[in-house]
C-alpha cells in the first residue's frame, strides 16, 4: 500500500514536476502536492498546510533553491529540503547542503530521489523525537526545580515556626519554672532543701540556653528583621566565640534588603560552608566576604585548614554522596546562581557562590553594610 506524502515542489517547469511525482509514485509513495515558483507563493502554501518534504529546483527565473531554503528556515520549520536540479555543479551542491539543504539529486539521476526522501523523512522523525524528549526532559527538570524550591520554602517556614514555638512556648515555660524554683530557693534559705533547688535551677538554665541556641540555629531572627549582612555577622561572631576560630567578615555596601529567597539561600550556603570548616578543616582562621562583583552578588568563604581533594569531592557530590555540597549547589541553582569550590590538601579551601545582580530586585537601595555592624 502506498504511503501518503505531502510534497511541496519548488519548480517552474510542470514537466519536471510531473517526472518527480512519477518517481515518488514508483517508489511506493502516494504524493499530494503543490507547485510554486515564487517566494510569495511559497509563503502562502507554507502557512496554509503542513508538508512532509520540500523538493526544489536550484535555479528558476523568479526564485532560487537557496532563497527557498532561507524562507523555510525563517519559518523555523524542520522539513526535509532536497534540491533536484539538472544544472548544478558539485561545489554548488555542497555549498547548498552547508546552507541547510539535506540532499541534492541530479535530474538525470532521479533514481536516487526516493532513497533520499525515505532517509530524510526517517532522520526528520528522529529529530522530532529528540526534540520531544528534550522538551519532556526540560519540563521534568522545571517541575523538579519547582518542587525543590517549594520544599525548601516549606522547610524554612517550618524552621521559622518551630523556632518561634521553642522561644515563645517552651522558652517561656522554662522561664516560669526557673522563677518558681528561685521562689522556692528564697523560702528554703540555707536549709537542707536549698541544694536540690539550686541544682534544679542550674538544669533549667542549661535547658533554656539549649532551647535558645536551637531556636537561633533553626532560623535566626536577624535574617528576617535586619537582613543578610547582619545575620551573617551575628552567626560568624557566635561561631567564633564558641570555637575560638579567628573570623574575618567583609561586607560591601549592598541594597537595603535583598529578595527573601536570595537572603535565605546565601545565609544557608554560608552556614553550610562554615559548618564544614568547623567539622572537617582543622582551621585556625576563616574569612567570609559578601560583595558585588561585576554582574554578581558574590559570597566567599575561605579557611586555612587542611584542605581536601576537590576533584574527588566533586565526584562524590555528583554521585550523591556529599549532601552538604549538593545542598549548596541546589540552593544556588534555585535562585539562578552558582557554587564553586577549590581546595588543595594542606592549603585550605575556598567556597565561592554567585547570584546574578538581575535577581536582586529589592524595592529600595539604601546601604545595609552599616546595619550589619550594629
Amino acid at each position: 500500500m502506498a504511503s501518503p506524502l505531502r510534497v511541496l515542489l519548488v519548480e517552474d517547469f510542470e514537466d519536471d514536476a510531473l517526472l518527480i511525482l512519477r518517481e515518488l509514485s514508483r517508489g511506493g509513495y502516494e504524493p499530494s502536492h503543490r507547485r510554486v515558483d515564487t517566494a510569495a507563493a511559497m509563503r502562502l502554501v507554507l502557512d496554509a498546510e503542513p508538508w512532509d518534504v520540500v523538493i526544489s529546483d536550484y535555479s528558476m527565473p523568479q526564485f532560487t533553491g537557496i532563497a527557498a531554503l532561507e524562507l523555510l528556515a525563517s519559518r523555523g520549520l524542520d522539513i526535509p529540503f532536497i534540491i533536484v536540479s539538472g544544472a548544478i555543479g558539485e561545489e554548488t551542491a555542497v555549498a547548498a547542503m552547508k546552507a541547510g539543504a539535506h540532499d541534492y539529486v541530479m535530474k538525470s539521476s532521479l533514481g536516487r530521489l526516493v532513497p533520499a526522501v525515505r532517509r530524510e523523512l526517517r532522520d526528520a522523525e528522529i529529530r522530532r523525537a529528540r526534540r520531544r524528549s528534550e522538551s519532556a526532559l526540560h519540563e521534568a527538570h522545571r517541575r523538579l526545580q519547582a518542587l525543590s524550591s517549594r520544599m525548601m520554602q516549606i522547610q524554612e517556614t517550618e524552621r521559622r515556626t518551630i523556632a518561634h514555638e521553642l522561644h515563645d512556648e517552651i522558652g517561656q515555660a522554662l522561664t516560669a519554672v526557673k522563677i518558681n524554683l528561685q521562689t522556692l530557693l528564697l523560702r528554703a534559705g540555707t536549709g537542707p532543701g536549698a541544694g536540690p533547688v539550686r541544682e534544679s535551677i542550674a538544669i533549667v538554665e542549661q535547658a533554656l540556653e539549649q532551647v535558645r541556641g536551637l531556636s537561633l540555629d533553626l532560623r535566626p531572627p536577624q535574617l528576617d528583621d535586619l537582613g543578610l549582612p547582619a545575620a551573617m555577622r551575628w552567626y560568624l561572631d557566635r561561631q567564633s566565640r564558641a570555637s575560638g576560630l579567628e573570623v574575618q567578615f567583609e561586607c560591601a555596601v549592598l541594597p537595603d534588603r535583598l529578595p527573601p529567597d536570595i537572603e535565605t539561600a546565601c545565609f544557608r550556603i554560608m552556614q553550610e560552608a562554615v559548618t564544614n570548616v568547623l567539622r572537617h578543616a582543622g582551621a585556625t582562621s576563616l574569612r567570609v566576604a559578601l560583595r558585588l562583583r561585576g554582574a554578581e552578588l558574590e559570597l566567599v568563604v575561605e579557611d586555612n585548614g587542611k584542605g581536601f581533594d576537590a576533584a574527588a569531592a566533586q565526584r562524590r557530590a555528583t554521585a550523591g554522596a556529599s549532601l552538604g555540597l549538593i545542598g549548596m549547589q541546589e540552593r544556588a541553582g534555585l535562585i539562578g546562581g552558582r557554587v564553586e569550590w577549590s581546595s588543595t590538601p594542606g592549603r585550605g579551601t575556598r567556597v565561592e557562590a554567585g547570584v546574578p545582580v538581575s535577581r536582586m530586585t529589592g524595592e529600595t537601595a539604601q546601604p545595609a553594610a552599616a546595619r550589619a555592624g550594629e
